[in-house]
């Protein structure tokens, strides 16, 4: 069945680009009402749904404008892994800035709002699932990747390089989505200490600070508690890759392999994907044959 919050939450934060405090209401939504941000700030042209044709800029974050208005929602994909991670499928969230509070910089707290709030299965719906029919790929040129293929498991592989001590990490998961995330979920956003100049410059990172992003200078981690795993690097990439391919709407079935992802490769790989319908196929878990592997986590792919 089909997923969404049980009652109404709220809570506040500040954006880790804007610097600006947002408020935020996550609402039940209903039957195959899917993902839906609104600018309540904004009188009309204010809805933007969480989709991937949204996407208007992926530059160290993903934004989301709507196709009416100049309407936009920043730093949308941690509480999307969450949303995503807890399986929900529907749900609105009411916004009155223009960006999602960045908490801890993870998706924990965001977390603990939704299981507070607590998770409903609407009745009389049916799940539905995107099954990869072929192997696609697309590259960057900074040496990025990543490629979908057809797989009997979910299955999900990721790997980075950064200069130290950061280095090189690589993580790989055979599980459900969900169980992924679980692993990944306080795993915080990160950046070099000589680059905030430069995104200060350009008008980002303005809220950043300690208590939301994990700082390296000089070889060295500036937070004073260091780091919560020793994979928490390679943990984020993957939990951002989690809530940008929420914005492909439906639950992937397949093997993902990431080599240093990103927000401009995630969108890119949705692009891909979903440019032809000889990559992929769409069902929903009313099929007789598709219902026990998928909630054993298991899918054949002729189906």
């Amino acid at each position: 069945m089909q997923k969404t919050i049980a009652k109404e939450v709220v809570f506040e934060g500040k954006g880790l680009h804007s610097g600006k405090n947002c408020q935020v209401r996550l609402l039940p939504g209903y039957q195959n009402s899917g993902i839906v941000f609104k600018r309540i700030d904004i009188p009309e042209d204010n809805i933007i749904p969480a989709d991937f044709k949204y996407i208007s800029d992926s530059n160290l974050c993903t934004t989301l404008k709507s196709y009416n208005s100049d309407a936009k929602i920043f730093t949308v994909e941690h509480l999307l892994a969450a949303i995503k991670g807890n399986d929900i499928d529907n749900i609105f969230i009411e916004c009155n800035s223009s960006e999602i509070p960045a908490l801890d910089g993870s998706a924990l707290e965001f977390d603990y709002i939704i299981k507070r709030a607590g998770i409903y299965s609407l009745e009389n719906s049916f799940k539905k699932y995107i099954v990869i029919k072929k192997e696609i790929t697309v590259k960057n040129t900074n040496g990025s990747s990543i490629t979908l293929s057809p797989s009997n498991e979910f299955q999900l592989k990721c790997s980075i390089e950064f200069p130290d001590p950061i280095g090189q990490q690589s993580i790989e998961f055979k599980k459900p989505l969900t169980e992924v995330y679980k692993d990944v979920c306080d795993a915080r956003t990160f950046c070099f200490f000589k680059d905030i100049k430069k995104m200060k410059d350009n008008g980002l990172a303005k809220g950043g600070s300690l208590n939301n992003a994990i700082v390296i200078k000089n070889n060295k981690i500036l937070n004073e508690k260091g780091l919560r795993d020793t994979n928490e690097f390679v943990k984020h990439k993957v939990l951002d890759l989690i809530g940008d391919l929420a914005l492909g709407n439906y639950n992937l079935l397949g093997s993902i392999e990431a080599i240093c992802p990103g927000h401009k490769i995630n969108r890119f790989i949705l692009n891909k994907l979903f440019s032809s319908y000889d990559n992929y196929k769409l069902i929903d878990e009313s099929q007789q044959s598709l219902t026990s592997k998928v909630r054993s986590g298991l899918i054949t792919n002729n189906i």
